[in-house]
């Protein structure tokens, strides 16, 4: 569909939304492994969201954990529909410590992005 575009080009095109994803997974991995993972389950315990996730995928293995941070973070992107529905703790949200909340969610947009970027060039190539 895209014959005529240089090679370069289709090779960013390619390339750039698995880029995206790999950072994305590594700050998730970063959390998961570090003491940032203990911080995040200790400031959700009031919230429903936490027991959920953890009943749901567990947390003994470094995938589990990148599972749950996953639901967490979808939590955090939308706040105020998830305090309404009663899965996010409104005191849980606000004392979420602000540096932890903005890696979780500069990953999450990350893996998105370039999971969309990676179905739109299967349609595009």
């Amino acid at each position: 569909m895209i014959d005529h575009l240089d090679f370069k080009l289709k090779l960013f095109l390619l390339a750039s939304p698995f880029c995206l994803g790999l950072v994305g997974l590594a700050i998730d991995l970063r959390i998961a492994c570090s003491r940032e993972y203990k911080i995040m389950t200790s400031a959700l315990q009031r919230s429903d969201c936490l027991n959920f996730a953890t009943r749901l995928w567990g947390e003994r293995s470094i995938s589990s954990k990148i599972f749950v941070i996953s639901m967490i973070s979808s939590e955090l992107m939308s706040p105020a529909s998830r305090i309404r529905r009663g899965s996010l703790d409104a005191q849980d949200y606000l004392q979420f410590p602000k540096q932890l909340k903005r890696k979780i969610i500069i990953s999450a947009w990350l893996n998105i992005t370039g999971f969309t970027w990676l179905m739109l060039n299967g349609y595009i190539l």
